[in-house]
Order: C-alpha cells, then sequence, then structure tokens
C-alpha cells in the first residue's frame, strides 16, 4: 500500500521504513534513515566552525531510529496521535505507521519481555543489578571511514554480497543508508556555497569555500587535508549522535600532518568545543602498538593543551600508558591533571592488553587498538560491540540477600535466592560459599536480562550505520547488533565492592573468629537497622582494619571474591556471540545503589547512600596513605578485567602546585602501573573550596570532580554525591 507524504508531518522514517517494508526489515530500516537524511536540518556550528546535521534527539520525530539516547526504534504514541488529528488527510499513513512501529518500540519490548518475572524487576528497582535497556556507546571506524570514504564502502558491499546471497536484504539496506550520507555531504556543500556569498569577511568566505571543496569529492572518497578530513568526521560524528571518537590522535594524524600546525590546532580546538558542547564521551590518546612501540605524536600533546586551555568538564579523555611512553607526555599529562579538570583518566596498556588476550582471545594487533566507549568500557576501536547495555551488579545487596536467605531488607520480599541458613555455617568458609551462590545468582539473572536485550535489538532493531562502521559486519552480512563486528563480548560492571569486603571481613573477625557475637545476633541486629545495638554496630564499623588500608586480611577477600565474580562472568555467552566479563565503572549510581540496600555488616544504617563509588575504599576508610589504599586495590585481580577497573583518588591541590608534589605524584602513579594497577582517575581539589561550594555554590561554578566514571561540576552534583566526594581522604602526599 502506497502513502501520500508530505513534509508538514515531519515523519519521514516512517514513511521510509513503510514504503521498503516489503524488501525486509534492512531495506525498511535503509530508506527510513535515507528519507530522515533528505530534511534533516544541516547548521554551520559558529564555535566549531564545522557543518552538522541534527540527527541527535530532533524534535519532531514521532518515531525514529536511535543509536546512543534511544536506542533502537523509538515510538511515541502520543505525538502519533497528537499529528493524526492535526494532519486528518494522512489519517491512513499515520495508522498504518503505528500498526507497524509500535509493536517495534525497542525499549517498551525489552521492560516488557515475559522472560523477566516479578520479583527480579523489582531487584532491578531496588539496585541489586541492572542488564539491557539500551544498546550504548560504541567506537566506530572513523579511521577506515575517512581512508577509503563511502566509495570504500561501497566496493567492500560489492565484494561480500557474492560472499553472502542470503543477505541481500541486509546489503540493500547499507547502500540506501550510504545514499543518504552522501545526501547530507551534498546538502552540506550546497549550504556552505550559499553563506560564503554573503559571509561577513574573507576570511570566514574562504573557510567556507574551502569546506564547500572538500564536499566535492568527500565522502566517497579520502580527505586531502585536515579541514576536509574534520568536517568529514563532524559530518559522521553528529549524524551518530556525538558518542565517542576513541582514537583521535592516530585517526587524524595522516590529515594532521599536510597542514600547518597552528591551522591544524585551529581546526582541533573547534571539534574539541564541539565535543564539550554537545557532550561526547571519551577520547583516547596515546598508547602502545603490538610491538610495544609508543604510539605519541603531536596530536596527543594538542589534546592536552586544549583540556588545560579551556578546563571543560567533558569528553572524558582517557590517556593509554605503557613502559615506553614518552616521559614529556606524562610530564604534561600530570600537569593537566594539576588544573583540576579530572583528566586524563590513566590506563595501563599492559594489564588491559593481556586481560584482552588472554581472558578474550583477542589477538595482539586488536587488543592494542582498544580505546573506551562512554565513561570508560573498553572496545576494540571499529571491530567490537562490547558492552554498556550490558549491566551492572551490587555485591552489596547480594550480600544482603544472602544474610537473610533472599529476602530484600527494603521490600520484606524475597527477591534473591535461599542458599542455605547462614547461622549453620560452621566456618567463614562456608558462609563465604553462600555469598558466592548469592553473586551467581544475581549475576546469571543480570546476564540473562541483558541477552534478553541484545536478542531484541538483534531482531527488530538493526544499527545499519554502525554495521557499515565496524569491521566484520559486511564482511559476514550480519548486523552490529546480531554477531556482525568481529567481537561481540559484553561487560557487567560492579558496585559496592569496598562495602562488601569491609562487610565480609567483619563477619570473618566477629562471628566466626572473635565470637563477639553470634550470626543469629547480626542478622537480627541488620533486621532491626542496628536498632538498640549501637556497640555492635561501632565494634562491626571499626574492626577489622577497612580495605584500603593495605590490611592483607581484609584485602584478601576482595582478592578472593573478585577473582571469583570475573571467573564466572567469562562463562557465560552473550547473545551477541561473544562472552561476558567484568569491570568496575559505578558513572552515578553508587549513591542509588546504596539506598537499596539495606544495613550492612560493616556498620553502615539501611539505605545510607555513601558506600564505594570505584574500586578504591568506601569514602574515607583509607585512613593510611595513598601508598596502602593502591596496596590493597593492587591485591585485586586487574588482569581478569575485561572493562574499566575504575580506581577514583583525590589529592589536595597544594602537592600539584609544587615540582617535588608532580615528581612524587608521577612516581606514584608509574609504581603502581608497574605493579599491575589497570587504571587510575585523579580528582585534584582543595577541600576548602569543596567544603565552600556547599555553602556558596554559586562562587564555584567551574570546579570539577571525578564520579563514578567521569567528570562534573561538584555544585551539579547530588547532595549524597557530593557527600561521596567530600568523604573521601584527600592526599596531601
Amino acid at each position: 500500500m502506497k502513502f501520500s507524504y508530505h513534509e508538514d508531518i515531519y515523519e519521514p522514517f516512517a514513511y521510509g521504513y513503510l514504503s521498503a517494508l516489503e524488501k525486509g526489515k534492512y531495506s525498511a530500516m535503509g530508506e527510513g534513515l535515507y528519507e530522515e537524511c533528505a530534511i534533516l536540518p544541516i547548521y554551520y556550528d559558529e564555535d566549531v566552525k564545522l557543518f552538522q546535521c541534527g540527527r541527535c534527539g530532533y524534535p519532531w520525530g514521532g518515531t525514529f531510529a536511535g543509536f546512543v539516547s534511544f536506542a533502537g526504534i523509538f515510538f511515541n504514541a502520543a505525538l502519533f496521535r497528537e499529528k493524526k488529528e492535526k494532519f486528518p488527510d494522512y489519517k491512513e499513513f499515520f495508522e498504518a505507521a503505528e500498526e507497524v512501529l509500535a509493536p517495534l518500540d525497542t525499549n517498551s519490548m525489552i521492560c516488557n519481555s515475559p522472560y523477566k518475572t516479578e520479583e527480579e524487576n523489582i531487584l532491578s528497582d531496588m539496585f541489586g543489578f541492572w542488564g539491557g535497556f539500551w544498546a550504548g556507546h560504541t567506537v566506530p571506524d572513523y579511521g577506515g571511514l575517512l581512508d577509503g570514504g563511502t566509495n570504500g564502502l561501497r566496493a567492500k558491499i560489492l565484494k561480500y554480497r557474492n560472499v553472502n546471497p542470503a543477505s541481500a536484504d541486509f546489503y540493500d539496506g547499507l547502500e540506501r543508508v550510504l545514499d543518504g550520507f552522501e545526501l547530507i555531504g551534498q546538502r552540506i556543500r550546497e549550504k556552505a556555497l550559499h553563506m560564503a556569498e554573503s559571509a561577513s569577511s574573507e576570511e570566514e568566505k574562504n573557510h567556507l569555500l574551502a569546506i564547500a571543496r572538500a564536499m566535492q569529492t568527500c565522502p566517497q572518497n579520502t580527505p586531502e587535508n585536515f579541514l576536509a578530513a574534520a568536517q568529514f568526521f563532524w559530518m559522521f560524528f553528529s549524524y551518530d549522535g556525538y558518542d565517542s571518537p576513541g582514537r583521535l590522535d592516530q585517526i587524524f594524524l595522516p590529515y594532521w600532518n599536510k597542514t600547518p600546525y597552528n591551522e591544524a590546532f585551529a581546526i582541533l580546538e573547534g571539534i574539541w568545543i564541539g565535543f564539550h558542547k554537545h557532550r561526547s564521551w571519551n577520547v583516547c590518546i596515546s598508547g602502545s602498538d603490538e610491538f610495544g612501540n609508543d604510539t605519541t605524536n603531536e596530536i596527543s600533546f594538542a589534546m592536552l593543551d586544549l583540556v588545560k586551555k579551556h578546563r571543560f568538564e567533558t569528553p572524558n579523555l582517557t590517556m593509554r600508558c605503557h613502559e615506553n611512553t614518552d616521559p614529556a607526555l606524562i610530564r604534561a599529562a600530570a600537569e593537566t591533571l594539576a588544573v583540576g579538570c579530572g583528566v586524563p583518566a590513566l590506563y595501563n596498556d599492559r594489564v588491559v592488553c593481556k586481560s584482552l588476550q588472554e581472558n578474550l582471545g583477542i589477538p595482539p594487533k586488536d587488543a592494542h587498538n582498544y580505546a573506551m566507549n562512554g565513561c570508560n568500557q573498553i572496545d576494540i576501536q571499529g571491530k567490537s560491540h562490547m558492552g554498556l547495555e550490558d549491566g551492572q551488579v551490587n555485591l552489596y545487596k547480594c550480600l544482603e540477600l544472602c544474610l537473610h536467605r533472599g529476602k530484600c531488607m527494603m521490600t520484606n520480599r524475597k527477591l534473591g535466592l535461599d542458599c542455605g541458613d547462614p547461622a549453620e555455617c560452621k566456618t567463614f568458609e562456608e558462609f563465604l560459599l553462600l555469598f558466592k551462590k548469592e553473586m551467581e545468582y544475581v549475576t546469571e539473572i543480570c546476564c540473562r536480562f541483558s541477552n534478553i536485550s541484545q536478542k531484541i535489538h538483534a531482531e527488530y532493531a538493526p544499527n545499519l550505520w554502525r554495521s557499515l562502521m565496524h569491521q566484520g559486519c559486511i564482511e559476514k552480512g550480519r548486523d552490529f547488533k546480531n554477531g556482525g563486528p568481529i567481537y561481540n563480548h559484553g561487560q557487567i560492571l560492579t558496585q559496592g565492592l569496598a562495602d562488601t569486603v569491609d562487610s565480609l571481613a567483619a563477619i570473618r573477625y566477629h562471628v566466626f573468629e572473635q565470637k563477639n557475637f553470634t550470626m543469629e545476633q547480626l542478622i537480627a541486629a541488620l533486621e532491626k537497622d542496628f536498632e538498640g545495638e549501637e556497640v555492635m554496630r561501632q565494634m562491626l564499623s571499626e574492626k577489622p582494619t577497612r580495605f584500603g588500608n593495605g590490611d592483607a586480611y581484609t584485602d584478601a577477600i576482595g582478592k578472593d571474591i573478585m577473582e571469583h565474580f570475573f571467573r564466572f562472568l567469562l562463562t557465560i555467552p552473550t547473545y551477541r556471540g561473544g562472552r561476558f566479563s567484568g569491570g568496575c565503572s559505578p558513572f552515578s549510581e553508587a549513591a542509588k545503589c546504596g539506598s537499596g540496600t539495606g544495613a550492612g555488616a560493616n556498620g553502615r544504617h539501611k539505605g545510607d547512600p555513601l558506600i564505594a563509588d570505584s574500586i578504591g575504599a568506601t569514602p574515607g576508610r583509607d585512613e593510611t596513605g595513598p601508598t596502602a589504599l593502591l596496596n590493597s586495590v593492587l591485591k585485586l585481580p586487574h588482569h581478569l578485567a575485561g572493562s574499566g577497573f575504575i580506581l577514583n583518588i583525590k589529592f589536595d591541590k597544594t602537592l600539584f602546585n609544587t615540582e617535588e608534589g608532580l615528581n612524587n605524584f608521577i612516581a606514584l602513579w608509574k609504581t603502581y602501573f608497574e605493579n599491575g594497577g589497570q587504571q587510575m582517575a585523579v580528582t585534584v581539589v582543595s577541600e576548602e573550596e569543596l567544603r565552600d561550594a556547599l555553602v556558596h555554590p554559586e562562587n564555584h561554578r567551574n570546579l570539577i570532580v571525578r564520579i563514578g566514571g567521569y567528570c562534573d561540576y561538584f555544585v551539579n552534583l547530588a547532595p549524597e554525591l557530593q557527600q561521596n566526594v567530600l568523604n573521601r581522604t584527600s592526599n596531601r602526599t
């Protein structure tokens, strides 16, 4: 059935999807995206000095295919009803679109899946875990796109059509998306020429004409200089939702070298401003290749210069480090951290690459091309779909469920597994086995939720543009969400690690060794949130030494449970065709996890939001200095983490104000990495400023801190997150 179309109704995706549906779901998706490309607003950003398209969150779409914020197919029933009333002549079109697309709303399908129980959903609401829901960030193959242009992608499609004849619909959809992207390039060229006619200065006119010249051959062909590469990149980057560009210093280098430094730096500065303006996610610099060679270049230093110059809280900047990192870059990174922007986040290639190679079977060449998507989850640039819609497990909540035989103390409902009566355990080792069973139970639910999401995305919401931008998809004739990329592993993250370790240590010490009270007495006290049991609560809170103080007694428990968690994950397959691995990247949810958890055996009260937001100590509980903290953290199995294993550490800014202080920090950082630390995220701030910011936020609008795995302005944080930052130990040496 044909439907007439008039642009006043502003539903290009629905129109295109319906018009090609009889050809197949990929052709329908491709046609929907093409129709969008014909009307998407193209505008020149005066701050960025490049043209971009307004695909990300454009306001009129009652239905569209999202890449990041709204992943999958999005259908706004209320807006469709409104438009059906406003445009009665198109009633037939709207009803047909609703009939076809409303059932395909991806989030609705995931939330209403029949394979989730009521108890599991409530446990998720209590932040015991989350799994699935969105398709997440990614780091596309920008280098390959720039190097070959859309003509290179078309040649690749032609080659593999003959190899995979059953995937003809998939290839038709890909080609239609390329038609749309080339149309955007043509529209940019036309707009640049039009604007040049009325330019306010000769400089502006020449810049616009240079862009127009670039778009004569782009995006079909390789750009000729850095301005052309920047416009080509920004056109796609804005279309894709301003996500994570990945290893930009490596991607841009061939074009940067064809442009004078001052001119190239100005272009890069515009892009950096654009990253901040549109809340882009993660840029990665430096690193090693598979032979241990340093890949630091001029752009690596330029990025750090831009951080110092603008002092933005976004985007997240990651710096990959290794034994041969240029010492000048290490120094520049320390000086950049000193300005108080919280970046770069520092990653250890030796540990990350080893984990990718040994645990996930990724060969050295690709393992050394890793970059971060989102806050700090790990992807192989342009070759993987390795997570971020996958999930997170609150270990602290798992311990609560274990102690109360599956019962949640916040809802008074049985939400977990009854893995046995803790009071019958004769030894701590027996109790620890119960906890591990509970942890496995919640982790399995988390992974199942993730795989439900993965299956729905794969079957109903293909992502054709990202299929073009990830190696393996065209070669296999398979979509980005359906096992197309070369690597399709997953990542399940953790919350509440230190709080769990402290609680287990307290149980071991007070119940099983010192016998200060019985398990029954402990559980009874936890059930009433320590009412009338303040002496017990203080004992639990004070002894033994808390995680983060270099104490072998407590640290060994952290090593044990995290090894078990990571190795258990590796036994669970992803729907996409890989395996799950683990990490710790709490984002801003640590406080929510605390609020959803009952009283803890570490003396914490029910619902207290103050729990650890990284693999470090519970805020304020590391009392013996940064070296002791790092010694505790190094006991954890960093070599098993396939995702970002985040350590947030806070330093007083006075330490970074002296040559000696900077040198001491660099020595600490190097020692931590040499001994197997995977990652370090540094907040440099004055305690006095933080406390004054609570009283006079108007005077501290630019005060930046690390929270979870990202940076934010302190005054913009929720009160419980502000308290988390305040309570962290401020290291001065």
